[in-house]
């Protein structure tokens, strides 16, 4: 894995664990929002039962002081409110239940709802009509700031009060405090199978890197051992020839004068120089390290060119050369002088087994994965079946005059483009020479 895919790499997992880690802080202001939004509700519940209490308990009269502080004193024996007071708009305290000291009455009295150290406080105007003559309220005890006085009721007058509410924070702050427990930890838990997935997708890359470099050593492995048999099979081919050339010119040397005896050693010379020219011209074209330049390549101008160049050994056996190239395989991305080079061996292979008057036919197909594959068929004899594994080996040759490299060039073309090349027999008689996974 080179450095410019290492901070590819980086860049990405922090993208990600920044994207989570937002992901995980909105739901938590989610949860957050409920919890409040929830004894937000339910403190204006609570309001709005303590206020509608204070309106109808004042139809009962002289009883009204008393029922109130008792629905006050009820109303803090939940374990939500903490406390609750009603203060006059002068700033007199009407009534209170619970813990006032919570409520900060000595402080200014802002309406609406505020989150504080001691609870959610929550404060709400309304406006208590006077009480009609005779409503027996006169005889209500009162109540100043913070303490209880003797005389009027304080709601006698009417007027406009403020309804103070403390309930408890605590339950709150305790879901809230767990759900930003559970995001952090699902925080920490996203960003450890990130960096899991990150090291596991590293591990493959360089298990993917070792594995093709053991079967770029395996493939090299496979050229030495065939440029061995290659060499080896050279040194046979050439041994012989020259073994002739010297035999030849030996007898040129000692031939007399017969002009006619002459020529004639001199051109066996000559045709053996050049037998040997070919092997090793031909061990070369194996041998010689190769690079491969792929570009689109219509199939049918590079098979005619092809069948131009192979027409005298066509005429020679009267064999015709078809074409049958599907239209989705009629242009191949390939190496187009390696490709012309395999293509040339196997169509000369073809012919040289083909029967008189026959065929061979070049067709392109369309595989399974969607890549293209070329077949040269024939109608000639086969291949024995014990030649069949070594077929692509360097001087296996099925021809008495053969030189048993024109397949292993053809397989060495293959693998340099990644693709395969196989032998089956056809249905008929004959052979189909096939290389497969081309791109299209």
């Amino acid at each position: 894995m080179n450095g410019w895919t290492s901070a590819r790499v980086v860049t990405l997992m922090l993208l990600l664990s920044v994207a989570f880690a937002g992901w995980q802080y909105h739901g938590y202001q989610h949860e957050r929002a409920l919890v409040e939004e929830s004894l937000h509700q339910q403190s204006h519940s609570v309001m709005s039962a303590l206020v509608g209490g204070v309106n109808s308990h004042r139809r009962l009269g002289h009883f009204f002081d008393e029922q109130l502080q008792g629905m006050l004193d009820e109303l803090i024996k939940s374990q939500d409110v903490l406390a609750a007071a009603i203060v006059s708009e002068n700033g007199d305290v009407a009534i209170a239940a619970g813990d006032t000291e919570l409520l900060q009455l000595a402080a200014p009295i802002e309406p609406g709802d505020h989150w504080d150290a001691a609870g959610f406080r929550l404060v709400e105007p309304f406006r208590l009509a006077p009480s009609e003559p005779g409503g027996g309220m006169g005889f209500g005890r009162g109540y100043g700031r913070g303490q209880r006085n003797s005389g009027a009721s304080p709601f006698a007058e009417g007027g406009d009060y403020l309804a103070i509410l403390l309930l408890d924070r605590t339950r709150s702050d305790r879901l809230n405090s767990h759900a930003a427990r559970s995001h952090l930890l699902m925080t920490a838990a996203g960003w450890l199978v990130i960096v899991l997935v990150a090291l596991a997708w590293r591990a493959s890359i360089r298990m993917l890197a070792a594995r093709s470099q053991t079967r770029l050593l395996e493939v090299e492995a496979k050229h030495l051992r065939d440029l061995s048999q290659a060499a080896a099979g050279l040194a046979h081919e050439t041994r012989n020839p020259l073994g002739l050339i010297r035999g030849w010119t030996q007898r040129l040397a000692q031939a007399d004068g017969d002009g006619q005896m002459r020529r004639e050693h001199a051109r066996a010379v000559i045709e053996e120089c050049d037998r040997v020219t070919a092997r090793i011209n031909q061990f070369l074209a194996f041998a010689k390290p190769q690079q491969t330049s792929t570009e689109p390549v219509p199939l049918e101008p590079l098979v005619s060119e092809l069948t131009v160049l192979l027409q005298p050994d066509l005429d020679a056996k009267r064999v015709v050369l078809e074409q049958q190239l599907q239209p989705q395989c009629a242009v191949v991305r390939v190496d187009r002088e390696l490709l012309r080079q395999a293509l040339f061996n196997l169509i000369q292979n073809a012919i040289q087994f083909s029967p008189a008057g026959g065929t061979v036919c070049v067709a392109s197909t369309t595989g399974r994965n969607g890549d293209c594959s070329i077949q040269v068929m024939d109608h000639g004899p086969g291949v024995e079946r014990e030649l069949v594994d070594s077929l692509f080996s360097p001087y296996v040759s099925t021809r008495a005059d053969g030189t048993g490299l024109g397949l292993a060039i053809v397989k060495k073309i293959a693998g340099l483009h990644g693709w395969r090349v196989s032998y089956r027999p056809r249905a008929g008689g004959g052979s189909i020479f096939s290389l497969e996974d081309i791109h299209g």
